[in-house]
């Protein structure tokens, strides 16, 4: 397919002209992104600039989001794309679509998935221009863009720096967290493309505070009309204890700037994140309860682990297909049991809120019959088969978050006992940091269970692939027990709307995720949620609309049908469900009345606090 933009003469010479002052202006290795915002219109202007064409060019964009592992095909995305040449004159533009097609296990079945990749191909010019639009309307006022959406690349030269200027109406202020070149107007650099992919920008109409952590400067950038709700100083406070404990934690920053880009609903508690190299993107409840703070606090680790303590696939990236890689339970989930950790370590949490966090992980995957099959690795390392081949961000059958959490402690906890307390999983997590720190490569898929090893001796490596290498493997109530802890389960009673949804990063829609009783069969995984009871699900984002569709089905009552409207494939149809009275078990974690005085000891040292000295 030829794909051409057709430029005006008078427009291509006024091109030719802005575009060779940029060229000359930059080192011959840089690549130049400059970023147009026209809300006005609903879109971005994007145009890049590079020398060394002579052999013609090829670009590609993202089909995923790091972090996110859910294929997009973002090139549907692209829009009126055109080059030029160092002349001004038009470039032939050919597009090229690839299928790909690849196998997948859904369930007992062997299925097929297609998946597409595109390639612009450009013909040959000492420098290139190549200019396209992306969608992209104002939310309350405020613009926010990622950089894998957005941003095309090169095949071949993603090592190379770029910069990016952004200009926005009125010169308004920009916030990523790349460095800024000084007096240069919203001018920014990268040392490479994944670096620049890796910083979304937020825009526009925007509440902005900052604080000092480490001598850094944290930016914190709200969007979205319920901001205005938000007790900014509560905010403040909330961020700043994640910034200063967990950079207490790892010994300093590793960040020149970090930038919190929250999106804000008006909701009691609740939300969720993407991490980044200095900044991260955070749907968030203005009630600022519990559950969004310990989003900031898993958000903010992952500066550590994943952006930097990385298995080996994740960065450079090949932005074509999935990364595979066993170790998601070590970089979400174990990411998620240091998020609650290292706040109840430092003051933030009490007993109690730790405690309850270890049964709601217990309970949420000895609900899923899974567990028993699928062990932390094999959730993660199977994660492009879910989601009927096109990957998820949870896990393959079971979520790696939860069983991660429930491993981390578990290896933790083993661990101390193995060694008398000598050793805990902070030694480990220090351990992988010194091996990745300052760009190193990544870790081997072994490294984990190496260091366990190293730490705590021979026998830690059975107890590692108990653990993480089988279903059914982490032995909770042991485990516990040697801490002074018992699990206690009773029964309760509840409504059962016989079907379950979520919110996948990227998406748009509300996405079933299973279905029972008389509703299985008629609704299945992967179905988009569109209304309950006729009420379209309501928000700017898909996790407002999961919130939307909680709120709608919270109060559900047993044998009153709920209507739903499903989009399954391009069919859009209307189905009821009819929730159920059942029975569950609800889990909680109590200290054991009987724990011997080696078992307090260790239970003692597992929880004991420190004072948190503000940096």
């Amino acid at each position: 397919m030829d794909k051409r933009r057709h430029f005006h003469p008078i427009i291509r010479r006024s091109l030719f002209i802005v575009g060779m002052g940029l060229i000359c202006g930059i080192a011959s290795a840089d690549i130049n992104y400059t970023v147009d915002v026209k809300p006005e219109e609903g879109l971005l202007h994007v145009t890049i600039q590079l020398r060394g064409t002579g052999k013609g060019s090829q670009f590609q964009i993202p089909n995923w989001a790091p972090g996110a592992y859910v294929l997009n095909e973002n090139f549907k995305n692209v829009k009126n794309l055109g080059a030029h040449d160092e002349k001004g004159h038009e470039l032939k533009v050919d597009q090229d679509i690839q299928t790909i097609s690849r196998n997948y296990q859904d369930g007992i079945q062997k299925k097929v998935v297609d998946t597409h990749v595109c390639t612009w191909k450009i013909a040959p010019a000492k420098a290139t221009t190549v200019e396209y639009d992306i969608a992209l309307k104002p939310v309350d006022g405020a613009i926010h863009w990622s950089g894998p959406s957005t941003y095309l690349y090169e095949i071949g030269r993603r090592t190379e720096r770029c910069r990016l200027l952004v200009n926005t109406p009125n010169a308004g202020p920009v916030y990523l967290g790349l460095d800024e070149i000084k007096d240069s107007g919203n001018t920014f650099i990268a040392k490479t493309y994944d670096v620049l992919a890796d910083n979304p920008v937020s825009t526009g109409e925007l509440t902005v505070d900052s604080y000092v952590s480490r001598g850094r400067t944290h930016w914190i950038v709200m969007r979205g009309a319920a901001r205005s709700k938000v007790k900014r100083s509560d905010l403040i406070k909330a961020c700043k204890f994640v910034s200063d404990a967990e950079t207490d934690y790892f010994g300093g920053a590793p960040y020149s700037k970090y930038v919190w880009h929250f999106a804000v609903n008006d909701a009691p508690d609740g939300g969720g994140g993407l991490e980044h190299l200095s900044s991260t993107q955070i749907t968030m409840a203005a009630g600022l309860g519990p559950r969004v703070k310990s989003v900031f606090a898993h958000e903010f680790f992952h500066l550590w682990n994943v952006k930097r303590i990385r298995s080996k696939v994740l960065g450079p990236f090949d932005y074509t297909k999935l990364p595979e890689t066993g170790a998601l339970w070590w970089l979400e989930g174990v990411t998620d049991y240091f998020a609650y950790t290292l706040p109840h370590r430092y003051g933030g949490i009490d007993d109690a809120a730790y405690f309850a966090q270890i049964a709601s992980n217990l309970q949420t995957v000895r609900n899923n019959p899974a567990y028993k099959l699928v062990g932390p690795n094999e959730a993660s390392l199977r994660v492009d088969e879910a989601n009927a081949g096109r990957g998820n961000s949870n896990g393959y059958l079971i979520s790696y978050y939860n069983l991660g959490w429930l491993a981390g402690m578990c290896l933790d906890i083993e661990l101390r006992d193995h060694t008398n307390g000598k050793h805990t999983l902070d030694d480990v997590e220090h351990a992988l940091w010194d091996l990745c720190r300052n760009d190193r490569p990544g870790f081997e898929e072994d490294e984990i269970r190496k260091q366990l090893v190293r730490f705590g001796g021979e026998d830690m490596g059975s107890v590692y692939d108990r653990v993480v290498m089988k279903g059914a493997g982490m032995a909770i109530e042991e485990t516990l027990a040697k801490v002074g802890l018992r699990v206690v389960v009773k029964p309760e009673a509840y409504v059962d709307t016989g079907f379950n949804f979520g919110a996948f990063p990227g998406a748009t829609d509300v996405t079933i995720m299973g279905a029972r009783g008389a509703l299985e069969g008629k609704i299945g995984f992967g179905d988009k949620l569109l209304a309950i009871n006729g009420t379209p699900l309501a928000g700017d984002t898909v996790r407002a609309k999961s919130q939307d569709a909680t709120r709608l089905t919270q109060n559900a009552e047993a044998g009153k049908p709920i209507k739903l409207t499903i989009k399954h494939g391009e069919e859009t149809l209307d189905v009821e469900a009819v929730p159920t009275s059942k029975t569950r078990d609800i889990y909680s974690i109590e200290k054991l009345s009987t724990a011997s005085p080696a078992q307090l000891k260790l239970g003692a040292s597992w929880l004991a606090t420190r004072k948190l000295l503000q940096k």
